[in-house]
C-alpha cells in the first residue's frame, strides 16, 4: 500500500501538470486584472507595453508557457522526491535490501532528470531575459531619442536624474528581478498547496497544554510562518525608501566622477583638484550615510530571518517525535515531514525572504516608469508657424518663453535672402543662442510668431564646441550621415587647414578630447563645405580660432556657398566685415542702420 502511494503520485504527474498549468494561468490572469487597478500594476504595464509588439506576441507566449512548465516541473520533482526518499528510509528501517536498492535506483533516475531540468530551465530563463532586455533597451533608447527628448530633458531643470543608469543598469536589474520574483511567487503558491496536503496526511493529533488538536501540526506551522512573515515585513519596511535613495546617490556620484573626466583640462588650469575633491567627498558621504542605514536595518532583518531558518530545521522533528516514539509513524515519515515542512516554510516565507530584494525592485520600477513618464508627460509647448522657403529666412513677431513661462525675447522680426549674412550681437545671457535654437526648431519652452525659412534637413546648426562621436576620424567628420567622396572630403580638410589629418581618417580614437577646440571648430566648417546647407547657423563657431583663421573660414564658406544664408552669433567686432546685416539683442546697439530688438 505504501509502495502504491509513490506509484500513484508518479502516474498522476502528467495530469497534475496539465491541471496546475491552467490553474496557474487563470490565477495569473486574475492577478494581472486586479494589479492593473493599482499604482504598482500601472507602472509595470507602462514599462511592459512598449516591449510587446504584435509580431512577436505568439513567441513570447510560448516562451512564457515553457517557463511556467519548468516551474511546475520543479515543484513536482520535489513532491516525488519526498515520496521516493520516504520509501528509501522506510526500507532501511525494515532492513529490506531489495526495496532499498529499488528506491535508490529511482531516486538516481530522478536526480538525472532534475539535472536536465535545471539546465533547460536556466537556458529558457536566459533566452527570455535577453530577448526582453533587447526589447526594453530599444524602447528606452528610442523614446529617449524620439522627438529630441534627450535635448528637451537636458534643457529642463527638473529632468529625471541619471538617465544613463536607468537605461543601462536599472533595465537589466529590473528584468532579472522580475523573472526571479514571478517565478518564486508561482513556485511558492503551488508548493504551499502541494506540501500542505502532504503534511496534512502526515499529521496526527497535537497536544498543547492538555488540549488535543486534530492535524494540529499544520495549523501550528502556518501560525509560526505567518508570524515570522509579518514581523519581517515590519522590520524591513524602511528599506524601500533607503534602496531608492541608494540608487539615486550612487548615480549622482558617478555623474560627478564623469564630470571630472570630461572637464579634466579646465579643472587642471583652475587648480580645482581640492574643490572637486570636496564635491566628490560630499556625494560619497551621502552614499555612506545611506549605506549605514541600510546595514543597520538589514542586520535586524537578516538576523531575524536567520533565527527563523534555524528554528525551522528542528521544529518539525520536535512536533512529530511523540508519534514516532508511539510507533504511529516510521523514520521515512519523519524524513518526509522534515522535507515537506522545510519546503512549506520556504514557500510561505517567500515574501519574508524576498522582501529586501522587493524593496530594491520597487525602486527600479519607479525609476524606469519615471523615465517613460518623462518621455511622454511634457507640456505641448506652443511653436511658431513655419513656412518652408529655401531662399528666404524671415521672422515676424517671434517671441520666446523661458521654462517658467516668462518672456525671454519679444517681437523679433528680420528678413534675410539667399546670399545674405546676418550677425546677431548682444550681451551674454540676453537670448542670442536661444534665438538660433528657435530658428533651428530646437527651442523647447514655447514660442510664437511666424518663421519662413529652409526645411529642417537644409539647416546646419554649428555650436561653439561641435560634437564628434566615438570611432574613426572619418565617422566623426561625417556625423551623423554625411556621405562625401574621398576627393571632396580631403579637399574640404585642406581648405579648412586640416590637411595633416588626412592620414588619420580611418584611425579610431576619442576625437572629442583628442582634438583641440580650434580643430573641432574647423571640423565643423568641413561639415559645412561637404553638406552645403541652405541655412548655416553659427553659434560663436570661431571663438577658439585666431582672427586670421576666422576670416579665412568665413571667406571660404561665402565663396563655396554663395547662395546660402549665414546667421552668426559672436562678440568680436571683426565679424562685422563678413555680414551685410547686423541685429542687436538687449541693450547693445550697433551702428549699422538696423533697429534694436
Amino acid at each position: 500500500m505504501k509502495q502504491e502511494q509513490w506509484k500513484i503520485e508518479l502516474l498522476d504527474s502528467p495530469l497534475w501538470l496539465v491541471q496546475s498549468f491552467f490553474g496557474v494561468l487563470l490565477f495569473c490572469l486574475i492577478a494581472a486584472f486586479l494589479l492593473r487597478r493599482t499604482t504598482f500594476g500601472q507602472r509595470f504595464e507602462r514599462i511592459l507595453r512598449p516591449c510587446l509588439a504584435s509580431s512577436n506576441r505568439i513567441r513570447v507566449c510560448l516562451l512564457l508557457a515553457a517557463l511556467l512548465l519548468m516551474v511546475l516541473l520543479e515543484v513536482r520533482i520535489s513532491v516525488l522526491n519526498s515520496f521516493f526518499y520516504k520509501g528509501l528510509y522506510d526500507s532501511l528501517q525494515d532492513r529490506a535490501a531489495a526495496a532499498f536498492w529499488f528506491f535508490a535506483g529511482i531516486n538516481s533516475a530522478l536526480m538525472v532528470f532534475k539535472i536536465i531540468h535545471a539546465l533547460a530551465d536556466e537556458l529558457l530563463e536566459q533566452v527570455f531575459m535577453i530577448r526582453w532586455l533587447e526589447k526594453l533597451n530599444a524602447a528606452l533608447t528610442q523614446s529617449w531619442l524620439a522627438h529630441k527628448n534627450y535635448y528637451r530633458l537636458h534643457m529642463r531643470r527638473h529632468a529625471p536624474d541619471n538617465i544613463d543608469q536607468r537605461i543601462q543598469q536599472d533595465a537589466q536589474d529590473f528584468i532579472a528581478s522580475t523573472a526571479e520574483l514571478v517565478r518564486g511567487l508561482i513556485s511558492a503558491i503551488v508548493s504551499t498547496i502541494e506540501f500542505t496536503v502532504i503534511l496534512w496526511n502526515l499529521s496526527g493529533v497535537l497536544s498543547v497544554l492538555g488540549l488535543e488538536i486534530p492535524r494540529g501540526m499544520v495549523m501550528f506551522i502556518y501560525l509560526f510562518i505567518l508570524f515570522a512573515t509579518a514581523t519581517s515585513v515590519w522590520i524591513g519596511l524602511p528599506l524601500v525608501k533607503l534602496n531608492f535613495q541608494n540608487e539615486h546617490f550612487n548615480g549622482n556620484y558617478r555623474y560627478a566622477l564623469v564630470r571630472v573626466r570630461d572637464h579634466a583640462e579646465s579643472i587642471a588650469f583652475y587648480n580645482g583638484e581640492a574643490a572637486e575633491g570636496r564635491n566628490l567627498r560630499r556625494h560619497f558621504a551621502h552614499i555612506i550615510r545611506n549605506r549605514w542605514q541600510i546595514v543597520f536595518r538589514s542586520l535586524g532583518l537578516n538576523g531575524f530571518n536567520t533565527g527563523i531558518t534555524q528554528i525551522s530545521n528542528l521544529l518539525p522533528l520536535m512536533l512529530q517525535a511523540p508519534r514516532f516514539f508511539a510507533g504511529q509513524v516510521k523514520i521515512g515519515d519523519m524524513h518526509q515531514t522534515v522535507q515537506a515542512f522545510n519546503r512549506l516554510q520556504r514557500a510561505l516565507s517567500f515574501f519574508r525572504n524576498s522582501y529586501k530584494d522587493f524593496t530594491a525592485y520597487q525602486a527600479r520600477l519607479e525609476r524606469l516608469d519615471g523615465f517613460f513618464q518623462s518621455m511622454q508627460n511634457h507640456l505641448p509647448y506652443r511653436q511658431p508657424q513655419h513656412e518652408a522657403e529655401n531662399c528666404i529666412l524671415q521672422a515676424d513677431k517671434l517671441t520666446l518663453h523661458r521654462n517658467n513661462g516668462n518672456i525671454l525675447l519679444s517681437d523679433v522680426s528680420f528678413r534675410a535672402q539667399s546670399g545674405d549674412s546676418l550677425l546677431i550681437r548682444g550681451p551674454s545671457g540676453c537670448g542670442k543662442t536661444s534665438l538660433l535654437r528657435a530658428l533651428a526648431g530646437l527651442w523647447p519652452f514655447g514660442s510664437s510668431g511666424h518663421i519662413i525659412g529652409p526645411a529642417r534637413e537644409y539647416i546646419l546648426f554649428v555650436p561653439q564646441r561641435p560634437y564628434t562621436p566615438q570611432g574613426s576620424l572619418r565617422r566623426a567628420i561625417c556625423y551623423p550621415n554625411i556621405r562625401p567622396d574621398e576627393h571632396q572630403l580631403t579637399a574640404a580638410l585642406e581648405a579648412c587647414r586640416l590637411g595633416y589629418l588626412k592620414e588619420l581618417l580611418d584611425t579610431e580614437d576619442d576625437w572629442q578630447h583628442k582634438l583641440s577646440p580650434g580643430e573641432l571648430q574647423r571640423i565643423a566648417f568641413v561639415r559645412i563645405l561637404i553638406t552645403r546647407p541652405r541655412l548655416v547657423l553659427l553659434d560663436e563657431a570661431t571663438a577658439a580660432l585666431d582672427e586670421e583663421t576666422e576670416a579665412a573660414l568665413y571667406r571660404l564658406i561665402r565663396q563655396e556657398l554663395p547662395d546660402s544664408i549665414i546667421v552668426s552669433i559672436g562678440h568680436r567686432s571683426t565679424l562685422n566685415a563678413f555680414h551685410n546685416q547686423i541685429i542687436c539683442v538687449g541693450e547693445t546697439l550697433i551702428d549699422c542702420g538696423t533697429s534694436k530688438i
